[in-house]
């Protein structure tokens, strides 16, 4: 039934071209797995933990008793005792959330510390303890590659999930040190250049996308002239960035709201891009 199918569809060339001979590939991957260093991820775990510990300290400190900070309740409590202006409400106390904490910000100097110990301690006990518990005998994690469970059509990874190491933080960064070869092989890195955005330009035929991927402009940057109205050289990171989730946002269809918020503008701003 299914093979009938997929011939109607015209994909039995994808099926068996790609897909299946694409089983093997992630099986050997799965396989073969990737080598982790222990001592240098229980290192960088007591970093970490001495960190928390000083952070704790300091937020009892400033918040003149202590309490469990990883508890919204609690920490909502005394965020209100110390006159905090907490608006937001859940039935059971006030929210902490991270965009309730992000507008305290230059109301309270514990705010940040409180954004701090969360970031830590979730870098400790996500990526740190719980990379450890995945590591076999070996040495190695062998993480479950999915070929058709995402959307977009990428392929996801679990059991441990690979694919959300942090990068965006310096912390973050310094996870990804730890993923090592043994002597004489090599880590390599590919990515294809702005597939997605290649693909779109073929399909809508869009001139400027066009011109700017065969002179080997950067697509971000000229968005960016676009979007902002200036010259490419005016253009700053952050204007590229603002561009990049523009751009990567639109093809994955992304509201005006939600873009406001990725690149801080107004969701008038945001509609008008």
């Amino acid at each position: 039934v299914l093979i009938k199918e997929i011939d109607s569809q015209g994909m039995t060339e994808l099926m068996y071209g790609i897909e299946q001979p694409l089983t093997e590939v992630l099986a050997s991957m799965e396989y073969t797995g990737v080598k982790v260093d222990v001592e240098g991820v229980k290192r960088f775990g007591g970093t970490l933990t001495d960190e928390i510990e000083g952070i704790e300290s300091r937020i009892y400190f400033m918040c003149g008793k202590e309490f469990n900070i990883a508890s919204p309740k609690q920490l909502g409590e005394i965020l209100h005792e110390m006159g905090l202006p907490l608006k937001k409400k859940t039935k059971n106390g006030f929210s902490t959330n991270a965009e309730v904490l992000e507008e305290l910000r230059d109301k309270h100097p514990v705010i940040d510390l409180v954004l701090r110990y969360r970031q830590l301690t979730k870098l400790n006990s996500t990526y740190v303890e719980g990379l450890l518990k995945t590591v076999e005998s070996d040495g190695r994690i062998h993480t479950v590659f999915k070929q058709t469970e995402t959307r977009t059509g990428r392929i996801s990874s679990t059991e441990p999930n690979m694919q959300n190491i942090p990068v965006r933080t310096e912390l973050g960064r310094e996870m990804r040190k730890f993923f090592i070869v043994p002597e004489g092989k090599t880590l390599l890195d590919a990515d294809y250049s702005q597939i997605e955005l290649r693909i779109v330009a073929h399909i809508c035929n869009d001139p400027v996308m066009i011109k700017g991927f065969s002179e080997g402009a950067d697509i971000h940057t000229s968005t960016a002239a676009q979007v902002f109205g200036l010259p490419e050289e005016m253009i700053t990171p952050e204007m590229r960035s603002a561009a990049k989730a523009v751009n990567f946002g639109i093809i994955y269809g992304i509201g005006a709201f939600s873009l406001s918020k990725d690149i801080n503008v107004s969701v008038y701003e945001a509609k008008k891009y």
